[in-house]
């Protein structure tokens, strides 16, 4: 049920003025570049797990709050609309066709590699190491590193 609310809720996202504003202060010229390449749903919800965690935990720390905004970046690599997304999400559900697929298939290849790419991208935007590391470990399970955890809370609740 929450895939399908996240499905309607990419339909209609929109960016607000203030989190234009939000964003100004805390990017700089090269991040806010890059965060731009991002489809619309993607910026709203990265910008959602960024607010949640404010707004939940009240983090300050900018490393995690810039991991936030750009755990998703890998996706760039590909055109994944809500509808690829959303035929990803179901055929996860059956790993020989889903890798099959990543072979395959492009979008499918990035959609479920993103966490690497994106650690990638974060490299090629310059961002630190502990940036690029929550990134690349966003979907990782068992995790010790109570940042990915809140993060992947957050992605999860976004």
């Amino acid at each position: 049920m929450n895939r399908i609310k996240q499905y309607f809720k990419a339909k209609k996202a929109k960016i607000y003025e203030k989190d234009y504003q939000f964003l100004l202060g805390f990017l700089n010229e090269k991040e806010l570049e890059y965060f731009n390449k991002l489809p619309v749903y993607e910026k709203r919800h990265s910008l959602d797990v960024c607010y949640y965690l404010i707004n939940k935990y009240g983090i300050e720390d900018q490393d995690l709050l810039k991991a936030a905004l750009f755990h998703d970046i890998g996706k760039i690599k590909a055109k994944i609309t809500p509808e690829r997304k959303a035929m990803t999400v179901i055929l996860k559900k059956i790993p020989f066709l889903a890798k099959f697929l990543e072979k395959h298939i492009y979008f499918f290849k990035v959609y479920y590699n993103h966490a690497e790419y994106g650690a990638e991208i974060c490299k090629e935007i310059g961002l630190n190491e502990r940036i690029v590391g929550i990134v690349r470990h966003h979907h990782d399970k068992n995790l010790m590193d109570e940042d990915v955890i809140k993060l992947q809370e957050a992605d999860k609740k976004n």
